[in-house]
């Protein structure tokens, strides 16, 4: 049986994801680090009330929700439909998310780059973006391929959404434009990976057997 923490935790990344919020956006309103952020996030690390509390007004979490996520009932009118939430993308949990090798490529990743909160950097095909609202000025001053940073940081604010044949997206050049990218017109989508290293605690429980062991050598008679 699940902890009680087990599930608030589970609860917590299910409202941070609705709310298309990263473990480092999160870390940035807490004015702490992403690797603290994961650690409790993960278990590792406890959470506390004070730190719950905290957690609860960045993300407007009610009395409601915290019972919710501890399977207390509530009334039937009350109760919320049950939704899987996916970055800032909702979808419909008998949607397949199982990738699509021969599935549309860039609407894919991107989707998962939202999904997971990593940092992306796009290059987009110039021409393919006369009609986007990319502004005519920028996409003068970049030539033939035009180079985007999405930072997890501020993903909330990108508020994409997904369809068919493009993407609608808010960037900001000199002002914050809401632009309607056409998945042909993506070249490249690359993400930016920031594992932490192994902290000591974990190296403990290797070597204590609740954890991967290490390599080790044994005399046999």
């Amino acid at each position: 049986m699940r902890k009680p923490s087990q599930l608030i935790l589970e609860g917590i990344l299910s409202v941070m994801q609705s709310k298309g919020m990263t473990t480092q956006s999160l870390a940035n309103a807490l004015q702490t680090s992403k690797k603290d952020i994961k650690r409790i996030l993960t278990g590792k690390s406890p959470l506390t009330v004070d730190l719950l509390s905290e957690i609860g007004t960045v993300l407007e979490i009610q009395d409601s929700d915290l019972q919710q996520f501890m399977g207390v009932s509530l009334p039937e009118d009350t109760t919320p439909s049950v939704q899987t939430n996916i970055g800032l993308h909702t979808v419909k949990e008998e949607e397949d998310w199982s990738p699509d090798p021969i599935g549309n490529h860039p609407l894919q990743l991107i989707k998962l780059g939202f999904a997971i909160g990593c940092d992306m950097f796009l290059v987009m095909i110039t021409e393919h973006l006369e009609h986007s609202g990319v502004p005519e000025k920028v996409r003068k001053q970049f030539n033939d391929r035009l180079p985007i940073r999405l930072d997890s940081t501020f993903f909330q604010h990108y508020r994409p959404e997904f369809f068919d044949d493009h993407m609608e997206i808010r960037l900001s050049f000199d002002a914050v434009y809401t632009c309607y990218i056409p998945w042909h017109a993506l070249e490249q989508v690359t993400f930016y990976v920031h594992e932490e290293e192994p902290s000591e605690d974990s190296e403990d429980s290797s070597e204590s057997g609740t954890g991967p062991s290490k390599p080790t050598l044994q005399i046999i008679d």
